[in-house]
């Protein structure tokens, strides 16, 4: 079948979704765990009849880039129970919608603990059994025969499936429609951890004390990103994501499915109605809605995730997508790997002792190799968002340059259906041209390069701001030579 041979070719290319284990009419299909603890599938040929729905059904095999022709509606949201809010990962928003479908009767399916501390998709069918759905778990879940579930309750229920952007475009693949009744919700993801590795470590706590309770982001100190577990004997441990060894294995990218580092599901290529994260950097863009105990970030990306999300018990504040995007650059750009990664499994998969292994990779000095880590996801994350931007750019029938603007918000605000492009010297002195939707500038040495750029970028009115704040004898030449003028 085509799976294996992609398998063989590429194992980053099999996010583990579990569609095809699914979709197999013999359950021919078994998840089988790897050496580095990720499932994939293994088809059993005595049982398989080479019908072909698996290959057929693989949301990677059948992958197409979307064309994005505007940067979607997004919103920073928070629940108005005050206790909903302190209990969840971010603002609450998961819950909001969940509560929508449940008091219709309906089905809400989510990652969850089972009674070892796994993380599994299951299903809630009432506001006690939801509480297992809620909060961030940071392991790839085990989607088991989930989708099979979701198909069997969309019969006559609503249903709200969320899951990763590759479990969302597993479940709709799986499906191979859109059922008016599912709303489907996925993350702003950075990537999945093996789970095995949390298992033995989870494991490994689990003999010292008895643990009563696992929360990733835990909100003991407020909202950010604190790990916590609770034991049967009211000792608890509680710790920062990025100081203790598995969180900051999570957030060294060491630990992740191959398939997320080149996630092929990031914006505008996630198939889910609704895409829920944390507003980090809030305070930037929307400071009124602030708050300590959380907010969530909400990328609508369909229509029926726009009438969902309407319904919802939320306080809600639209905010600029570009805005939300730089203060949270997952929604587009995969997490690189850390370049000791495949060591560190090696080494793994050969120990006696994981803990060890875990623990060497945690206490080593990494600080050059976060450096470089974090150079390669700025140049990634500005090549996607260049990508993006010019789908975008291409739509608008209005791209208007203002030259000389200080205050570039206002004129965001008085042109949203336009390309805005500023002309203005940078902190060093140059002459540049921003745009208003990307990171990337151009710079301008001379009047002939500025008139390459306008019809480079097609633009078709210049604004020349009164408020011009600095003289420059390249500009004072080109507004001459067009006839423009302050």
């Amino acid at each position: 079948m085509k799976i294996e041979e992609m398998i063989k070719t590429n194992r980053a290319d099999c996010s583990g979704c579990e569609a095809c284990a699914n979709i197999c009419p013999k359950n021919a299909i078994k998840m089988t765990r790897d050496a580095e603890g990720f499932a994939y599938p293994k088809i059993n040929s005595e049982l398989c009849i080479k019908c072909g729905k698996c290959d057929a059904t693989c949301p990677s095999l059948n992958f197409k880039a979307k064309t994005v022709e505007a940067f979607p509606e997004t919103f920073v949201a928070i629940h108005s129970d005050q206790k909903i809010l302190r209990h969840s990962s971010s603002g609450g928003t998961f819950t909001a919608l969940s509560e929508i479908i449940l008091r219709d009767g309906g089905i809400v399916f989510g990652a969850g603990f089972d009674k070892k501390w796994h993380v599994v998709h299951t299903a809630a069918k009432n506001l006690g059994e939801l509480e297992n759905l809620r909060r961030s778990k940071y392991v790839q879940s085990k989607i088991g025969d989930v989708f099979r579930q979701v198909k069997d309750a969309l019969k006559d229920k609503k249903v709200l499936f969320s899951g990763t952007p590759c479990q969302c475009a597993g479940l709709k693949h799986f499906l191979g429609k859109d059922p008016e009744n599912l709303l489907t919700v996925d993350i702003i993801c950075h990537g999945v951890p093996s789970p095995a590795l949390w298992e033995y470590y989870i494991g490994k706590v689990g003999k010292m004390h008895e643990i009563s309770y696992v929360n990733f982001r835990s909100k003991r100190d407020g909202w950010g990103s604190n790990f916590e577990i609770d034991f049967a004997d009211r000792y608890y441990f509680f710790k920062n994501n990025g100081t203790h060894i598995y969180g900051k294995l999570f957030l060294s990218g060491i630990v992740e499915r191959l398939s997320c580092h080149i996630c092929k599901f990031k914006f505008p290529n996630g198939q889910a109605d609704l895409t829920l994260g944390d507003a980090w950097g809030i305070k930037k863009f929307a400071p009124k809605m602030f708050d300590n105990l959380g907010v969530s970030e909400v990328i609508i990306n369909t229509i029926k995730g726009k009438k969902f999300f309407e319904q919802a018990n939320l306080k809600k504040q639209e905010v600029n997508f570009i805005d939300a995007l730089k203060n949270n650059t997952h929604i587009t750009t995969p997490t690189i790997a850390d370049t000791r990664r495949n060591t560190f499994f090696d080494e793994l998969t050969i120990a006696k002792d994981w803990f060890a292994v875990m623990q060497k990779y945690c206490d080593q000095k990494d600080e050059e190799i976060r450096k470089e880590l974090n150079k390669k996801k700025v140049a990634l994350f500005k090549r996607n968002l260049h990508e993006i931007a010019a789908q975008i750019r291409q739509n608008f029938e209005k791209n208007i340059l203002i030259v000389g603007a200080p205050l570039k918000n206002n004129f965001e605000q008085q042109f949203p259906n336009c390309g805005v492009y500023f002309l203005n010297l940078n902190d060093k002195g140059k002459l540049i041209c921003t745009e208003n939707f990307s990171l990337l500038t151009f710079e301008q040495k001379d009047v002939a390069s500025l008139n390459d750029f306008v019809q480079k970028f097609r633009i078709t009115k210049v604004i020349v701001n009164e408020l011009m704040n600095f003289e420059s004898p390249v500009v004072s030449k080109w507004l001459q030579t067009n006839n423009l003028s302050k």
